[in-house]
């Protein structure tokens, strides 16, 4: 019989043998790339087929219809994913996907041990959990950054305004990244970001 003392560490260790996922470093499909490149069918009765291999590495081909997407996984997996339209009561409804496993409504599923799931079936945590209160403020500035077109490093000029972005809005978001920056910048010894979290915001 094995020890109690030799039990509990295995225990200890089988649970802490793989640290949780990150959300930034975890390849994901997006539903709004899929309405933002009008994928999906007019009616109930076509299927579409469109090749994401560039935006999309791990998947093949992807056949679309008004109720459901069938993921081609590189491996030979093709992966079912139904649909849900969500009214918006100002204009037309908006697909979001269902998880296989918990049936709830996610705009992204992560791929993980070769299945796209919602990111709390696969327990993934998004980096500013795993950050102090500076570090946060630093993460947010250089997401802030690349939304608006330019580097995620606290050293490099504000880019200008994008061509389809609204003066306000791009006052509102330069406003922001200066407030957390002056904020971040109280601690300077701080370690830099890792730039492999800003992979699928450059891509």
């Amino acid at each position: 019989m094995m020890p109690w003392q030799l039990a509990a560490s295995n225990r200890r260790h089988d649970r802490h043998s793989e640290p949780r996922a990150l959300v930034e470093l975890t390849p994901h499909v997006d539903i709004h790339d899929l309405c933002h490149w009008k994928a999906f069918p007019d009616n109930s009765h076509e299927y579409w087929t469109l090749e994401l291999t560039f935006k999309y590495p791990f998947l093949k081909s992807t056949a679309i219809s008004r109720q459901n997407v069938v993921f081609s996984h590189v491996s030979g997996y093709n992966q079912p994913v139904a649909l849900h339209w969500v009214p918006t009561y100002f204009g037309k409804p908006r697909p979001i996907f269902v998880c296989p496993q918990c049936h709830c409504g996610a705009r992204r599923l992560f791929l993980r041990y070769g299945s796209l799931k919602c990111r709390f079936c696969h327990g993934l945590r998004y980096a500013s959990e795993q950050r102090d209160n500076i570090t946060r403020k630093r993460l947010s500035a250089a997401k802030l950054r690349l939304s608006i077109g330019g580097w995620p490093n606290i050293t490099e000029p504000l880019p200008p305004k994008p061509k389809w972005t609204r003066k306000r809005t791009h006052k509102r978001i330069t406003k922001q990244i200066q407030v957390l920056e002056t904020q971040a910048s109280a601690r300077p010894d701080t370690k830099p970001i890792n730039i492999k979290l800003f992979a699928f915001h450059v891509t």
